[in-house]
């Protein structure tokens, strides 16, 4: 299990390569909710996504030969981003192996931070085999996005930023991938504000940590169908798995037509371009899932990275 000194190692270590995220009120989303809402905007974080933090923590923990020889890791495409980002601060070769189908903007984004990108497969599975097999041929280190404990360490420093700034937190609402990120955040928060509940935010095509917790025991989805492209993870990592079960409060789902709305709020009220995936907190806490009112409560928009063909087709769908 990741421990919390772990978290706190690795936050002094790579605040210095990040910007800072400071939280923004809404009114309009109070007014919505019932609650005091807090947007934790990590889409304005560097390469547009949380996950700039476990990348730099796994980076910099390779060793020096492990460095020389660089690395490959698998992603929907916020986490390719922010490894061949890191990748680059630290003069590491990355590769990154990506499904079909990924969008343009993150694959170009990729490229441009100096990763080279391999297309393959449409399933996790399928591109993680493909990742092993290359890391193995061509002596490079993997990077397991799934139970790499680096990740969550360095997720979890997300969760030390919300409770530095706003200790009198009530409610935290993060979006669901392979779950390591919610893991690392619920170490941080719940080791220094035990009360603090977490709410893990999954969407409803894409439902595997749901399903698992339901049946308490990790479940793999045949298909994923989301609009929410970087949550659409077949199966939940196994270490992420024990570590929401011990520390998440709860669990839900949104429908993609509940994230898109929020996308749109959040570009109209807030001045906010997030991505799908981002929404997704968001949109579990306008829809009101929840009974309580009257909290202070924190929405995690874990990223920013759409195409724009895509940003276009909600806009239309949702404003007309």
């Amino acid at each position: 299990m990741v421990k919390y000194s772990e978290i706190i190692k690795a936050n002094s270590k790579i605040k210095k390569y990040k910007v800072p995220t400071l939280l923004q009120t809404s009114k309009t989303f109070s007014r919505m909710s019932l609650n005091n809402i807090y947007l934790k905007p990590e889409n304005l974080q560097v390469t547009g996504s949380y996950k700039i933090g476990g990348a730099l923590n796994a980076i910099m923990n390779l060793t020096e030969d492990q460095r020389k020889k660089g690395v490959i890791t698998t992603s929907a495409g916020n986490w390719a981003q922010a490894v061949a980002y890191a990748s680059r601060i630290f003069k590491v070769n990355a590769v990154i192996v990506m499904k079909e189908g990924t969008s343009k903007t993150k694959i170009n984004a990729t490229k441009g931070y100096g990763g080279k990108v391999v297309i393959y497969g449409k399933k996790e599975k399928d591109i993680t085999e493909k990742a092993i097999s290359i890391a193995k041929s061509e002596d490079l280190t993997f990077l397991d996005s799934f139970e790499d404990e680096n990740l969550i360490i360095g997720h979890g420093c997300i969760g030390l930023d919300i409770i530095e700034e706003k200790p009198d937190t009530d409610v935290i609402f993060c979006p669901i991938g392979t779950g390591s990120f919610i893991a690392g955040v619920s170490i941080a928060v719940k080791t220094i504000r035990p009360e603090v509940k977490i709410i893990g935010v999954e969407p409803e095509g894409a439902n595997a940590m749901y399903l698992s917790l339901k049946k308490n025991e990790l479940v793999e989805i045949e298909k994923c169908n989301t609009i929410a492209d970087g949550l659409a993870v077949e199966e939940p990592g196994e270490k992420a798995f024990e570590i929401v079960r011990k520390y998440v409060d709860k669990v839900v789902v949104v429908s993609d037509e509940e994230i898109k709305k929020a996308m749109v709020l959040l570009l109209e009220r807030a001045k906010l371009l997030v991505e799908p995936s981002g929404a997704a907190s968001l949109a579990a806490i306008i829809s009101r899932q929840l009974n309580f009112k009257d909290k202070e409560v924190v929405a995690i928009l874990s990223g920013g990275n759409i195409d724009l063909d895509k940003l276009t087709y909600i806009l239309k769908e949702e404003i007309a």
